[in-house]
């Protein structure tokens, strides 16, 4: 799993117009960890050469061709995520450990196999159903007392402008609730910070959930039981929540007047999309098989729903005084082009005695930077032009073309599978040197009657963030967190066959 770097995040720093659109939207609809099949997963997802397994729907459609008989399946997928966060340059230097888990549906699909009246056309089959793409389900929790305040941010922003200029979701709203304030009404902001480098306790939660998923319609035909050809309709659709909790406070009484900030701010993504993907498979010998396939772009239409409010606290002539100031609920509609990807694969099917199975290993190239945003589909302001430019100039910059590596094996006796698999992914950036790569590793087991099946996967995937709660002109006194994840994904499938 790649090691984000999520402060390469564009937040704008304008004060008339605020959004919620930022190159981690392109990205999180970009990385896809397919969590269908437990036989897929057994053998991290090193699939796109074998077929006879409807996860090939969203990897290599030309799979569905290798059906003899028509099934249906159902997969649950069982994750346990944990998060480690450490807030950098910290007094205290803690490390705050959060686990969850949560179960889910991966996969249900049918596959409809028809033997036609052809010498040469030995199969063509039909799938319909449904895999999970991605699961963005997790808790963050950090604290600690470094220097530097969020309302430098707000400064920032407000520095020269008019109270009618500051917007509504966070320099306006910090005037409002009394954090910053303009004495001499010439744009000139002050807040109780004197220096903006004062020590004071930071903590933040930021809770995520939703997925990634993909309804399909494949159909695939084996031509002489040599080359095997397939096509899929996919149709992506999204689902993503983000609430932050942000606060500040001043127990030692650092700074005169100041004793609390919060700032919480409020996401909601969703939407859907089509895509159409195309595969090949090749028997170069009954055992040799090599296969290849391409994606088109995902095109999404998706709706943001986005919200911030501020809690401010301080302390005059012994008074204790609070104000709060909450922004309208801004709703935008927007499109996203996701990248498009080529794969390719070599498997190859063994065979000792009662003992058989197969090795497999494919190359998936991704081109990220070939994601794009438009912000102006339904809309005519000219500031959303500007970001839009704004976005897909980043896009072209921060972003590269990756190559992910999968590998995996299974061996059988008789009724029952054993599986191995290995997935080694890329950087999704041009500048490798921002993150890290950290492979993924899974093991499985299967047990196949004459009728049904089950199968069972374990898979560990680990990356590690680096997050900033808010962005300032100059980067130095931001406050950062190093954030370490483990999530661990138990797979279980049944199938039938009819």
């Amino acid at each position: 799993m790649v090691r984000l770097t999520f402060i390469l995040s564009i937040l704008i720093l304008s004060l008339s117009y605020t959004s919620a659109q930022t190159l981690d939207d392109a990205l999180r609809l970009s990385i896809h960890n397919y969590n269908s099949t437990a036989r897929f997963a057994g053998v991290s997802g090193a699939f796109s050469p074998l077929g006879a397994d409807v996860s090939v729907a969203s990897i290599n459609p030309a799979g569905i061709a290798e059906f003899r008989k028509s099934e249906i399946t159902a997969t649950l997928n069982s994750f346990n995520t944990q998060n480690s966060a450490e807030l950098l340059d910290s007094q205290e230097g803690l490390i705050n450990d959060l686990s969850e888990s949560q179960i889910g549906l991966g996969n249900i699909a049918a596959v409809f196999h028809y033997d036609p009246p052809s010498f040469d056309t030995r199969t063509f089959n039909l799938a319909i159903g449904y895999n999970q793409i991605a699961n963005y389900k997790e808790t963050i929790e950090y604290g600690g007392t470094t220097s530097g305040t969020i309302l430098q941010r707000f400064l920032e922003q407000a520095e020269g402008r008019t109270l009618n200029e500051l917007g509504d979701f966070e320099a306006g709203l910090a005037y409002d609730a009394e954090a910053i304030f303009d004495p001499e009404e010439d744009g000139s902001y002050l807040s109780d910070f004197v220096t903006l480098s004062e020590r004071v306790q930071k903590n933040e939660v930021i809770e995520r959930t939703g997925s990634l998923n993909e309804v399909f319609i494949s159909i695939g035909s084996n031509i002489k039981n040599k080359l095997s050809w397939g096509a899929t309709l996919g149709f992506p659709f999204a689902s993503y929540s983000e609430t932050k909790r942000y606060t500040e406070s001043d127990p030692n009484n650092n700074v005169d007047f100041f004793d609390e900030i919060g700032f919480n701010q409020n996401l909601k993504t969703s939407g859907v999309g089509f895509n159409l993907k195309l595969g090949v498979i090749y028997k170069v010998t009954p055992r040799l098989r090599v296969g290849a396939a391409i994606h088109s772009q995902s095109y999404f239409l998706l709706t943001d729903e986005f919200d911030t409010d501020i809690a401010y606290t301080f302390t005059e002539d012994g008074n204790t005084q609070s104000s709060t100031a909450q922004s309208p609920i801004s709703e935008f509609e927007y499109q996203i082009s996701g990248p498009w990807r080529a794969l390719a694969g070599l498997g190859y099917l063994y065979s000792f005695g009662d003992l058989k199975g197969f090795v497999s290993g494919e190359v998936e190239y991704v081109k990220y930077n070939s994601a794009s945003f438009n912000l102006t589909a339904n809309s005519t302001d000219p500031l959303d032009q500007f970001f839009e430019d704004d976005l897909n100039e980043d896009v072209d910059n921060f972003f590269g073309s990756a190559v992910n590596i999968r590998a995996g094996t299974e061996l059988a006796y008789k009724m029952l599978r054993a599986r191995l698999g290995v997935a080694l992914p890329s950087s999704p950036f041009s500048d490798n040197s921002i993150i890290e790569v950290s492979p993924s590793y899974s093991v499985g087991l299967g047990y196949r009657a004459n009728r049904y099946y089950v199968d069972v996967a374990y898979t560990l995937r680990s990356f590690g963030t680096n997050y900033s709660p808010y962005r300032l002109l100059d980067r130095d006194p931001e406050p950062f967190i190093d954030i370490d994840n483990n999530r661990t994904i138990m797979t279980v499938t049944l199938g039938y066959k009819l």
